[in-house]
């Protein structure tokens, strides 16, 4: 027993089950109950960040744009909010590493595991965050 690894453990295989049960209710959530409507009603919290300031932040707009993805609507999942997007492209890939590495060992690349992925998502994210709080044509098409 003792020369098992953590990873090889049967519990831990329970934990992944125990984790998808409350991400099964959130994204049934998140598809029938549109937060547009909701105004911060339910579980959709209003941000902090733009009632006290008045900008927007990187996640404004992000429960929108979640609910619209779960119904395939790209284009407006892209209005509210296009981080949320990538970050949900970047969680499909990382998810696809993960069954890569367990189901075919010879080959898997994950491309978060690079210094350099995490330090241009790290920026991009910054630039996103103060590029749609600019007053300017282009750049208002950024605010949710």
């Amino acid at each position: 027993m003792a020369s098992r690894k953590w990873h090889q453990h049967k519990y831990i295989k329970y934990g992944y089950l125990l984790l998808a049960i409350p991400v099964f209710f959130l994204v049934r959530y998140y598809y029938f109950n549109d937060p547009e409507v909701a105004k911060g009603e339910g579980i959709f919290p209003r941000c902090f960040f733009h009632m006290a300031t008045g900008l927007h932040c990187p996640g404004c707009g992000s429960q929108r744009a979640t609910h619209d993805l779960l119904h395939l609507r790209l284009w407006q999942a892209l209005k509210h909010n296009v981080m949320i997007v990538i970050v949900a492209v970047v969680l499909l890939a990382k998810a696809y590493a993960i069954i890569s590495k367990k189901y075919f060992p010879k080959y898997h690349y994950n491309l978060g595991h690079t210094t350099w992925f995490t330090i241009a998502l790290v920026v991009l994210v910054f630039l996103y965050w103060v590029l749609r709080n600019i007053p300017v044509f282009p750049f208002t098409e950024l605010a949710p």
